[in-house]
């Protein structure tokens, strides 16, 4: 937020120091010196006027009295200009950054601490009156002082919880340049609220009740377990209802409880709430859960305010609401193809913002069967996109379209809660309409996104108990062989699987992909595909994941040589561009990362169909020790921040690559560039001195190729 203030008449300069106010008794309101209809009250009783020559002469002597005969006459307009244009034009652009101040979770007791920046970017110094903070729990270090042109003064805001729940406010700044002016900062914290309540079937804890400032979005993460097992039928789940000011309000929603008697963290939308009170409250629902759920455990709960100036206010106020299907049974949502992760990726379109949602489904009972689901996509999960709006720089929406059954681009025609719209899950292997509800309403948290250039499901990646739901669900529905047999082409326990994510293009009719591993001692090969064309095979390019069947406890160290292997109904070309990821599972669903990554691009045709690694050989670097590289580009926080005169600052690059390293001051000029060489893939770190820097709010880039993170740092001595 930015105020730009120039205090003069249209078209001539400021700081009016040589006219007498003779002037302003001569001229009135319409007179064409007071262009625009501004009119000067003050210009100086007691200043002289200088005469053509520019001298400077007493006022009595120059027969100023007269001004008006002398405008109309045009005989000392030299002489008037020469006045107006002692200085140059003043003026003052004030700005607070950030616009607004998040300090996400903080307990009782506690106190978190953020700097804001109030620059002066113009050329007359200005003055802060006062700084009012309207919620108590936000204090301000500072609250009136100057800043002279071209300089900034940094506040610290304080945010110190006195109970548990949410807090959001404004923060007022009152600024004098001369002229009174108002800039606001918003400001969001909040503090779980210990539930710590048993409850049985069809029972409720007590309302929590909370008052809001603003009106905004807001999330909800709950944290709670049931005695049920994900594997075990009639006993699958417990469902809780969450009733948001009444049992009939439209943003009343089911939370089904998937993970058991394990403490976990179940993340949902609450849509936007008004300014004012609320309160929430959560049913045990009995109705919807299966038979054998009796018991529920509520450990606590936060209400998370999205600030309203956030960039990615956008993403949460378009968020879908998602019913759940119904096409088998009324409650199968309980027990199957329930709806685990949404994530959102967003991209420019010209002036325009798109927002795509995608959703992690819990199973795919329909489309691709369970076997070929392992070697074509490396999951039993279902991912598909569900939403996708175009919202104008007004944040006014464009176009929007859902996926709709046999995956059609449908454009969205159906009803909302405020700007949330609602679909519904309609075809077996989950696509969604603009019509319809059934017993189950699921208003996910979209808060996870998709930034890096990698499959879909890096997802899963970063969650990994996803992989664990997937894999009880394959128990509960007995699509699991046991004992597990690798020369069988019946899918196994999950963990029992080696993943690959790997980078492609492909041309030609037929295509097929597959990867085959050996063990060490092992003289035989086993086939993602298990060396039968009835099993789907990765047959597109871009970013995919394949699996290969392995021995049950195989480990990392057991593997020996990885094959890859195209072919096609004639003429084909597989060009290899990445191997990105190695892993397999630990009995805890973790990921067990293989180093092993290759970026050497290769081709596959009909005259040179495979390829074949030795692990070994990618593991080590001459001989030595074995090499760990970060898997993706990252640059990390700054720390400390803020900091007095000494910061370091740390990054991962996957590859050996040109590395640009940046420091930026506020207003965009480059500071000091801190690395600018080619560096091997690796884990860096730098230290920047900055004794001989004044304060402020300063931004790091790392740019390595195509990649490019910016972030912010605050030095303060």
């Amino acid at each position: 937020m930015s105020v730009h203030i120039s205090h003069a008449p249209s078209g001539f300069p400021l700081y009016w120091r040589v006219i007498p106010t003779i002037l302003d008794d001569l001229t009135t309101d319409n007179s064409p010196l007071w262009s625009g209809g501004f009119r000067p009250s003050y210009l100086g009783r007691k200043t002289d006027c200088p005469n053509l020559s520019g001298e400077c002469l007493p006022a009595k002597e120059t027969g100023c009295i007269e001004m008006e005969r002398i405008i109309r006459t045009k005989t000392l307009l030299p002489c008037l200009a020469l006045a107006l244009t002692v200085n140059q034009t003043a003026f003052a652009q004030v700005s607070v950054f950030p616009e607004f101040l998040n300090f996400d979770e903080v307990t009782v007791g506690q106190t978190a601490s953020q700097p804001l920046v109030i620059s002066n970017q113009g050329d007359t110094t200005i003055v802060v009156n006062d700084i009012n903070l309207s919620h108590s729990y936000f204090q301000v270090s500072d609250t009136s002082f100057f800043i002279n042109p071209n300089d900034s003064q940094i506040v610290v805001v304080t945010f110190s919880p006195q109970e548990q729940g949410v807090a959001d406010g404004t923060m007022s700044i009152f600024v004098n340049v001369p002229y009174e002016t108002t800039l606001e900062a918003d400001l969001t914290g909040w503090t779980p609220i210990n539930l710590n309540v048993e409850l049985l079937r069809n029972e409720s804890s007590t309302p929590i009740s909370f008052n809001l400032q603003k009106s905004r979005e807001f999330l909800l993460h709950l944290r709670a377990s049931s005695e049920t097992n994900w594997s075990i039928p009639d006993s699958e789940s417990a469902v809780l209802t969450i009733y948001i000011d009444s049992a009939d309000s439209s943003q009343n929603q089911d939370i089904v409880l998937f993970k058991g008697d394990e403490l976990f963290v179940y993340k949902v939308s609450l849509g936007r709430m008004d300014s004012g009170n609320h309160s929430i409250e959560v049913y045990f629902n009995g109705d919807k859960s299966p038979p054998g759920a009796q018991f529920v455990f509520l450990d606590k709960f936060s209400l998370i305010p999205i600030a309203l100036n956030s960039p990615d206010y956008d993403v949460f106020r378009f968020s879908p609401v998602l019913y759940g299907r119904d096409l088998v049974s009324d409650d199968e949502s309980v027990r199957t193809d329930v709806p685990l992760l949404m994530w959102h990726e967003v991209d420019t379109v010209g002036s325009y913002k798109r927002i795509e949602y995608s959703m992690i489904w819990s199973n795919e009972d329909g489309g691709t069967n369970s076997i070929s689901l392992m070697s074509r996509w490396g999951r039993t999960t279902d991912i598909e996109w569900i939403y996708k709006v175009k919202v104008d720089p007004g944040g006014n929406v464009h176009e929007e379209y859902f996926q709709g059954p046999e995956h059609s681009y449908s454009p969205f025609d159906g009803n909302r809660i405020d700007d949330h719209p609602i679909l519904k899950t309609v075809t077996i292997n989950n696509m969604v309409s603009d019509e319809g509800v059934s017993n189950y309403k699921f208003f996910l948290s979209p808060e996870r996104s998709k930034h890096e250039i990698h499959s879909r499901e890096i997802l899963m990646d970063k969650d990994p108990w996803t992989y664990e739901i997937m894999a009880l669900e394959m128990i509960a529905e007995g699509k699991y062989e046991s004992p597990a047999d690798p020369f069988s082409s019946a899918v196994s326990d999950a963990r029992n699987y080696l993943y690959l994510e790997f980078n492609t293009q492909m041309v030609g009719y037929g295509l097929r992909l597959t990867f085959a591993a050996k063990l060490k001692n092992d003289p035989v090969w086993y086939y993602s595909d298990h060396g039968l064309s009835s099993i789907g095979a990765v047959n597109a390019g871009g970013w995919r994941r394949s699996t290969i069947e392995l021995p049950p406890e195989t480990t990392l160290e057991d593997l020996d040589s990885l094959q890859i292997l195209g072919s096609a109904s004639g003429s084909f070309s597989i060009t290899f561009e990445e191997l990105s990821k190695v892993f397999l599972l630990d009995e805890d669903f973790a990921l067990l990362m293989s180093p092993l990554q290759l970026d050497e691009t290769f081709v596959l045709n009909e005259s040179n169909s495979s390829i074949r690694f030795v692990f070994d050989e990618f593991i080590s670097v001459g001989g030595e020790e074995m090499v760990y590289v970060p898997q993706i580009f990252l640059l990390s926080q700054n720390y400390p921040n803020p900091f007095n005169s000494i910061t370091t600052i740390q990054y991962q690059v996957p590859a050996s690559s040109e590395v640009l390293l940046t420091i930026y001051n506020i207003r965009g000029q480059e500071v000091l560039r801190l690395v600018g060489s080619e560096q091997p893939a690796g884990y860096h770190q730098i230290t920047w001195n900055a004794t001989n820097v004044a304060s402020g709010m300063y931004f790091y880039r790392l740019q390595v190729g195509e990649f490019v993170k910016t972030r912010k740092m605050i030095l303060l001595k």
